[in-house]
């Protein structure tokens, strides 16, 4: 007898949404008892509610990377529990799928909904953002603006959540000679682009082309002429008050120093200082300190520091990830994804990828939809397809893989 049957709905959905988001998929071919309760209005919510807030993948030592390497999207899983004769990472999925596009840049991912940028020459640089899981997918309408004589030179998409109200949220900044034009579109919201105006931001270049990033529910960027930390909050769709770097040397020329040392990383922002006597870098990452009675209300960045937190050897190209367990650090260099020993200072490979990696981004797998958002213009991905995952043999024993292990 399939007890399963007679159990209340509510008992039902709570089962089912604890499980992984390929084993709940994986229930919709069971049975049809199953399949109509993963199919529920509200089973991708609380499916949601539950890995956000119980944080399961963390928990089970397992973190989510995308690897953008030419057109081709890879998924992959770092156990950081794993048995110390075996690669923690043990398989990587290819992501099949046709971007509306023949060129892009990788934006971001949050959530399980990947964001890809038009990057074509001479064309409007158009947003795409997709489920690779769902396969719903959702082209975002050109933002309608005159350009005949703004001054217009530069323009930078950022993609951010807002965890208070459920909200997504895509920033499309535009670099007047003068000032700086915002855009911002709310999924679900109906709104389309908003235009937030055009700000004087106390710098006559923000130079954004050195990158925009997602932490904290806020956009940071490198102001090289000011020397500071230019930031955006999300939530409250504002310019905050500049942010001041870690400590630096003394005598230190900003420019030639820091303009590519500011990412994110394990859902902070990092600052890399690099010492000058030993050519090590100080990774900082800006957290929350220890709560603040004597806070003022409306006081920016007032809760968040910076913190010291490892040495890592040069960087050279070399792009952060994550933190693991036992002093090592996840990184990406070229077509490699290493792990970094901050105690011995010394950098093993993991995995190789012969097409060389564009871009890595943290991801997880989620039912989340865009219709339940409130997105109406959705399409479904008829093209797209997650392969068989490889076992590291077979990789190895495939001459044509795209990666192999080490």
């Amino acid at each position: 007898m399939d007890y399963f049957k007679i159990l209340p709905l509510e008992i039902k959905l709570d089962i089912l949404t604890r499980l992984p988001t390929e084993s709940a998929l994986e229930c919709k071919s069971v049975c049809t008892n199953r399949r109509s309760v993963v199919g529920h209005p509200s089973f991708s919510k609380i499916h949601f509610h539950h890995h956000l807030t119980h944080h399961l993948a963390a928990e089970s030592g397992e973190l989510g990377f995308l690897v953008l390497t030419r057109r081709r999207l890879h998924y992959f899983e770092y156990n950081q529990n794993h048995d110390q004769s075996k690669n923690p990472i043990q398989s990587i999925t290819r992501i099949n799928f046709t971007p509306p596009f023949k060129h892009f840049r990788f934006v971001g991912s949050i959530n399980g909904l990947v964001c890809l940028l038009d990057n074509t020459y001479n064309r409007p640089r158009s947003v795409w953002i997709c489920n690779p899981i769902t396969r719903e997918c959702l082209m975002l309408p050109e933002i309608k603006r005159d350009c005949d004589s703004d001054g217009y030179s530069y323009d930078e998409t950022s993609f951010g959540y807002v965890s208070s109200t459920n909200e997504y949220k895509i920033v499309r900044f535009y670099e007047l000679e003068t000032s700086l034009e915002v855009h911002i579109y709310t999924l679900g919201s109906g709104d389309g682009w908003r235009n937030l105006g055009e700000f004087n931001y106390g710098s006559e270049s923000l130079y954004l082309e050195h990158g925009v990033f997602f932490a904290n529910e806020t956009l940071y960027w490198l102001d090289d002429e000011l020397e500071m930390i230019g930031t955006f909050d999300m939530a409250e769709e504002k310019f905050c008050q500049h942010l001041a770097p870690p400590p630096l040397p003394p005598d230190t020329n900003w420019i030639l120093q820091y303009t590519n040392n500011l990412g994110g990383f394990d859902g902070f922002l990092f600052f890399a200082l690099k010492d000058k006597v030993d050519g090590f870098n100080d990774i900082w990452l800006l957290k929350k300190k220890n709560h603040n009675p004597d806070k003022e209300e409306g006081e920016e960045h007032q809760s968040l520091g910076w913190r010291k937190e490892f040495r890592i050897d040069g960087m050279k190209s070399m792009d952060l990830l994550a933190v693991r367990k036992s002093d090592g650090v996840l990184t990406n260099s070229d077509d490699y994804i290493n792990i970094y020993d901050t105690k011995t200072s010394t950098c093993k490979s993991l995995v190789k990828f012969w097409s060389c990696i564009a871009q890595v981004s943290p991801h997880k797998n989620t039912l989340v939809s865009f219709k339940e958002l409130g997105e109406k213009d959705i399409k479904v991905m008829e093209s797209a397809e997650i392969e068989e995952t490889k076992s590291s043999e077979q990789l190895q024993e495939d001459a044509d893989a795209e990666y192999i292990y080490l």
